[in-house]
């Protein structure tokens, strides 16, 4: 299951769709190319076939560091840009799963005080990318202890008509084996569906919640690949 440059739908650059309608007020843009600001993602999208003009665009609103952005299989950066990393993604859709009536009675809202422990634990677990503003994306649900510590987490990033993604699902080691990871998804997942939205996820090449993400009924819609680049 693949993608090409001659796809239309508008997850095959789920970046570029979300910063041009829903997260478009957070939107740093120059040109046709847009991008998050550093501390919310590091995510960009010049398009799945850029020009040598968008490569300069990106140049302006990115001018030091890197950025992570969904490519065309056969992508090559433009010139001044090299690819530090590559990532091969399956993307999955919520097409068969059954998410609860009810809201997980353990989990609670996360909100800008918990940002200290929601780093930490995604520093801990690495689910992907997780910034200090990370959490301004809204609808993150997560399990604290009594003490205070995140014990797992999961929450909506991009999001973009009809589509809200589902990530930074993780849970701190000492909370395993609790079924965490599977409910706050599906709480997750019920909040979005309640919003009129369908959920979607990415897992990596070779992860194995794979497994876990099918059991509850996410079915495969395309594999994608996602490039970090930085300026040379």
């Amino acid at each position: 299951m693949t993608t090409s440059r001659f796809d239309t739908h508008s997850l095959d650059d789920a970046i570029g769709a979300a910063l041009a309608s829903r997260h478009a007020p957070l939107a740093v843009v120059a040109g046709e190319v847009r991008r998050y600001p550093a501390d919310v993602a590091p995510f960009a999208s010049v398009g799945l076939a850029p020009t040598a003009a968008d490569w300069v665009s990106l140049g302006r609103i990115a001018p030091t560091g890197t950025v992570a952005m969904f490519v065309d299989p056969g992508f090559t950066p433009g010139d001044g840009w090299s690819v530090v990393h590559e990532i091969a993604l399956t993307q999955m859709t919520d097409d068969d799963i059954e998410t609860p009536t009810e809201p997980f009675q353990e989990a609670t809202d996360l909100a800008p005080h918990d940002v200290p422990e929601m780093v930490r634990l995604t520093t801990l677990t690495a689910p992907g990318p997780f910034e200090q503003r990370t959490v301004e994306l809204g609808g993150y649900r997560g399990v604290v202890s009594p003490e205070g510590r995140l014990l797992a987490m999961a929450g909506r990033r991009l999001s973009l008509p009809g589509w809200t993604e589902i990530s930074a699902v993780c849970t701190d080691p000492e909370a395993r084996g609790r079924g965490y990871a599977r409910r706050l998804m599906l709480d997750v997942a019920r909040g979005i569906r309640a919003d009129g939205d369908r959920a979607f996820l990415h897992v990596a090449e070779g992860n194995p919640a794979r497994g876990l993400y099918e059991s509850m009924g996410f079915v495969p819609r395309a594999d994608l690949k996602v490039c970090v680049v930085e300026r040379r």
